[in-house]
């Protein structure tokens, strides 16, 4: 499964949800402000999303912010919907899942009006390295290649398309896909990626998916013209998060094993040996 994120107009976002076997789209709902996609996450079985907003509060001020300004928060919610079963209004720097049902959301404090629910829990972790994005990248296995010593800030993400071509992400150079010398036209592209055997990729409000050959792109296919969508009110089915009643668990910081000295391993008691020099008396018997 994957998770369609798309930006329509007036300020407002819906998420989809994306069968990559069947290529079927189920649109789960709509909300007023903008995603940051880079900063998000999607639960290894899909069933959970966590995401940042922000939006405009033009008209209706609160404590977070005032009128005209922009009001930010990180939430957990069950995909493709965006209501949240965790909410956390003064925390806006994303966050990561470490397993299906664990995540957590960095920086920030805690407030009030915060949010979670049992079905998921909220852990203390170390940042991902290099970043929460290009962590999510290597999940999804890219490799990263460092070139921070030739150009300042400067991280690539590789992946082998087939047919020898390269596609290539950075931040800089958004997205390439090239063989040798030889580079495909990808002006346009907002995001690309390997699926299995097929290249998919997003431009102009469209998902294309095609075929790696010697030389080029083949059986390119539209999956999903996302073009005429607008905002509908849906309702997510299910409730949202309660109060928060305990503090979030730490995780270990995870290191490289290594075994110790032999003469500092952990050795069982010793066993004393029977003394078998003495004789024991017969035992007495009565006539």
């Amino acid at each position: 499964m994957g998770l369609v994120i798309r930006h329509g107009t007036a300020k407002s976002v819906c998420a989809l949800l994306w069968n990559r076997k069947t290529d079927k789209f189920t649109l789960g709902q709509w909300m007023r402000g903008r995603i940051d996609t880079e900063s998000c996450d999607l639960s290894a079985n899909g069933d959970h999303f966590l995401y940042t907003a922000a939006k405009y509060a033009l008209f209706r001020p609160s404590k977070y912010v005032e009128v005209g300004q922009s009001v930010a928060w990180t939430a957990v919610s069950r995909s493709p919907y965006l209501k949240a079963v965790a909410y956390y209004p003064q925390r806006r720097a994303g966050g990561w899942f470490l397993s299906q049902h664990e995540y957590c959301v960095p920086g920030g404090n805690s407030d009030p009006d915060d949010r979670e629910s049992p079905e998921v829990r909220r852990v203390v972790a170390d940042l991902p390295v290099p970043s929460l994005y290009g962590a999510r990248l290597l999940r999804g296995g890219w490799v990263m290649e460092d070139l921070r010593a030739q150009f300042a800030r400067r991280i690539d993400y590789i992946k082998q398309a087939g047919a020898g071509w390269e596609l290539r992400h950075s931040r800089q150079k958004s997205y390439r896909l090239s063989q040798g010398q030889i580079e495909a036209d990808t002006s346009g592209w907002e995001w690309a990626d390997i699926d299995g055997e097929r290249l998919v990729w997003a431009t102009n409000g469209c998902l294309w998916a095609g075929h790696m050959r010697g030389d080029g792109i083949h059986r390119i296919k539209l999956l999903h013209d996302f073009n005429g969508m607008s905002f509908e009110r849906l309702a997510a089915p299910y409730e949202g998060g309660r109060p928060v009643t305990q503090e979030p668990v730490t995780k270990p910081t995870l290191t490289t094993a290594t075994s110790p000295p032999i003469w500092k391993r952990p050795h069982a008691p010793l066993r004393r040996k029977p003394n078998r020099t003495k004789i024991r008396p017969d035992a007495e018997t009565n006539d």
